[in-house]
């Protein structure tokens, strides 16, 4: 190894790494936690004091999982790195104020064990673990999740739809090839604030999502381009489709789940692309699929699936755009290339 020279003794000798930073992942966790509380805030004032419980109840299942599977498989306890509070705030914001306890807890569980643990933990997981419990609530306990709840207000009860009124999504009336934005719809203002709005509850509010959103950028926490392209991706891809319509366009991108997927669930680390080019290519996916899912299926959503379908090229996208290291004449070559070479 060589050796520094000590000059007037403000050089020191020692081993690599030389630069250090507060930045583990218990850091970035936090940082992700700090930027729900806008959606929680606007969550509680929208539905009541019930969204707090649903919170409470997705944290704790989620880190209980994950210390009790560690536990029984004598792998380190590492539920100090608050990746499971992550995931069970998400789920407990992506449900229905009127979602049981048990489907809260169901979540939870199968995020946790199911796609986080069961395929290496925190950063070896392909699929982001809230997402893929979110699919699979919507797949199998759909008649719980088909009303579209308006809110109960900060001192409504919120609780299995005591003082709520059911009623369609928004999707409903301008998905499935529709090309106008329905009477039924809410103003873009109401859809932006979250006033008069229903579904699930973390989503109502984008000017929360928004906050949330920026806070995570300025503390370089997320990527711009991946929420900014995908949400702008889902607005073009829209406008092509209505003629430029401006208020369809802009009623899909503050509708639904793409603000709050796009800010919390398509910037995840783990299961999306970590490549420049890649981060491209993996937003803009996520942007085309979310538009063909909204105006080609006869239900709402398709955010969901997009994230999940390109969490599973993501590798193969790294693989296509690793960059080239410089002073190389060709880019490292991946286990995907060797693959196709051996083959």
């Amino acid at each position: 190894m060589a050796q520094a020279i000590d000059v007037k003794g403000k050089l020191r000798v020692g081993p690599s790494p030389h630069i250090r930073s507060k930045r583990t992942s218990a850091w970035v966790m936090d940082q992700v936690l700090v930027a729900l509380i806008p959606p929680v805030i606007a969550a509680t004032f929208f539905f009541g004091w019930w969204v707090l419980v649903m919170v409470a109840i997705g944290i704790s299942t989620a880190v209980a999982s994950e210390y009790l599977y560690q536990k029984l498989t004598y792998k380190p306890i590492k539920i100090h790195d608050h990746s499971a509070a992550v995931t069970g705030m998400l789920i407990a914001l992506s449900l229905p104020v009127t979602a049981p306890i048990w489907m809260i807890m169901f979540g939870s569980v199968f995020a946790i064990v199911l796609v986080k643990q069961m395929n290496g933990g925190i950063g070896r997981n392909y699929f982001n673990p809230a997402v893929a419990a979110r699919v699979a609530i919507k797949a199998f306990f759909t008649p719980w999740l088909a009303n579209w709840v308006l809110p109960a207000g900060l001192f409504g009860s919120g609780y299995r739809g005591v003082d709520a009124i059911g009623t369609a999504t928004p999707l409903e009336f301008i998905g499935n090839g529709a090309q106008r934005v329905s009477e039924q719809v809410p103003g873009l203002w109401d859809l932006f604030v979250g006033f008069n709005l229903g579904g699930n509850v973390g989503e109502t509010s984008k000017l929360a999502i928004l906050i949330g959103m920026l806070y995570l950028i300025f503390r370089r926490i997320i990527n711009p381009k991946v929420p900014i392209l995908y949400i702008v991706t889902t607005f073009v891809v829209m406008g092509l489709w209505s003629s430029f319509n401006f208020d369809f366009m802009m009623t899909h991108v503050l509708t639904g789940t793409l603000f709050f997927g796009a800010t919390y669930m398509a910037t995840d680390y783990s299961s999306g692309s970590l490549t420049p080019e890649g981060k491209t290519v993996f937003a803009i996916g996520c942007g085309v699929l979310t538009a063909f899912f909204r105006i080609t299926l006869d239900h709402p959503g398709g955010v969901g699936y997009s994230i999940l379908i390109m969490n599973a090229l993501a590798p193969f996208i790294d693989s296509k755009l690793m960059p080239r290291i410089y002073g190389h004449k060709s880019r490292p070559q991946t286990k995907f290339d060797r693959q196709s070479e051996n083959s």
